[in-house]
């Protein structure tokens, strides 16, 4: 099968977890023998993985608001007439940003149209977007949702957020994935992660709804049962400088380190001296992290919201209400009283990952696009714009 992705990033040019996704799995594709190309930001063409990556220029990504649509559509531009050129059995959009471009290409190879919805505006964002941004961003992915043949989610989660502001009830639901082999622990361990203890760890966006406020709320509560208790944060993003200012409003400097972005080779590092992954999330479409500390062996406590909920049940760790300090500290002392359960919720997560390979996600993928693509049916026309985007 032709497969033919837009996703606006793509490794090397990762912002989050949705270029991850799109480079995992289409290295996963081209592996089943498929003939899988990418088309996304960046300078030069590539062949990945078995993965043939053609990239558009683009202006460098900054989250400035009043210019956020015009970059979007100049991008989205590009890259719709980039993938006009390709030929596709299918063609597999992932998120709003790069919905107009999809529209572009299927109108010109006749492919069906499958979309990968992993987050939706009101969620992501939730208001910090002015109102008509937040508002064309919406009619774009309502539109991509509407048009879309196949429809994708990330969890049970996104599939009820869909049907709620999308009014489409039939998506299909395929997880994450992970290289389990990819985070083994490690016993090189660097002098300055070894500090403290217990040792937690917060890894992701540094966004209010990732929940790091709330890691950094709860230390006062831990410190007073174990006083030499270290939290260690890994990743950027927007609430970056407001994170340094709480640690230092509530005199942490020395007790919350704030690492931002490592290598591969320091996050497995990181994972592996931590007892514990705290992800409090108060939106989480799926929450990769917990994969990730799932085959690190790190014990997980995340927040009962979304895709983390349905993936970290009772037997694979803790959960605690989002947006509640209080209770993830004592979730954490909790779990620090009971090392042996901990440590057995940890190896059934670990244990449960078999479900999450991206062989095993790839093939449910494709099982989506023979759906979209019938051998007998003709190619789908899709209907231009009948209004005005932004």
């Amino acid at each position: 099968m032709r497969i033919l992705h837009l996703a606006w990033e793509y490794p090397p040019l990762v912002y989050g977890g949705l270029g991850r996704h799109v480079g995992a799995l289409s290295a996963a594709q081209a592996a089943l023998g498929h003939d899988v190309v990418v088309v996304t930001q960046g300078q030069g063409d590539a062949l990945s993985n078995g993965v043939r990556v053609v990239r558009v220029p683009s202006d460098e990504f900054v989250y400035s608001l009043p210019r956020l649509h015009t970059w979007v559509g100049a991008l989205d531009h590009a890259m719709g007439v980039a993938a006009a050129r390709e030929s596709a059995d299918v063609i597999h959009a992932h998120d709003w940003m790069v919905g107009r471009g999809a529209r572009h290409a299927c109108l010109f190879t006749g492919a069906p149209l499958v979309a990968t919805i992993h987050a939706t505006e009101a969620g992501r964002h939730r208001g910090w977007l002015p109102d008509a941004v937040s508002g064309g961003v919406h009619l774009v992915e309502q539109w991509l949702v509407d048009e879309a043949d196949q429809v994708i989610v990330c969890s049970s989660a996104m599939a009820d957020e869909v049907h709620r502001g999308h009014r489409r009830a039939d998506s299909v639901v395929i997880p994450n994935g992970i290289d389990v082999t990819a985070y083994q622990r490690t016993t090189q361990i660097p002098a300055e992660l070894a500090t403290g203890s217990p040792r937690l760890l917060f890894v992701g966006r540094l966004e209010w709804e990732k929940g790091v406020f709330v890691a950094v709320d709860a230390m006062p509560a831990v410190l007073r049962e174990h006083p030499h208790a270290r939290l260690r944060i890994v990743g950027t993003g927007g609430q970056a400088a407001a994170v340094a200012a709480l640690v230092q409003r509530l005199g942490l400097q020395s007790r919350v380190e704030l690492l931002g972005h490592v290598d591969e080779g320091t996050l497995r590092a990181v994972y592996s001296s931590a007892d514990l992954l705290l992800a409090p999330s108060s939106y989480e479409p799926f929450g990769i992290v917990a994969l990730e500390a799932a085959a690190m062996g790190t014990p997980l406590i995340v927040g009962d919201s979304g895709g983390l909920a349905e993936f970290v049940t009772s037997e694979r760790g803790r959960r605690c209400p989002p947006d509640d300090p209080a209770a993830l500290a004592g979730q954490i002392m909790a779990a620090l009283a009971a090392p042996d359960d901990t440590a057995r919720r940890a190896r059934v997560a670990h244990a449960a990952l078999d479900d999450y390979t991206w062989r095993s996600i790839a093939e449910r993928t494709v099982a989506v696009y023979r759906r979209a693509h019938p051998t007998s049916a003709p190619p789908r026309q899709h209907r231009l714009f009948s209004r005005r985007i932004w």
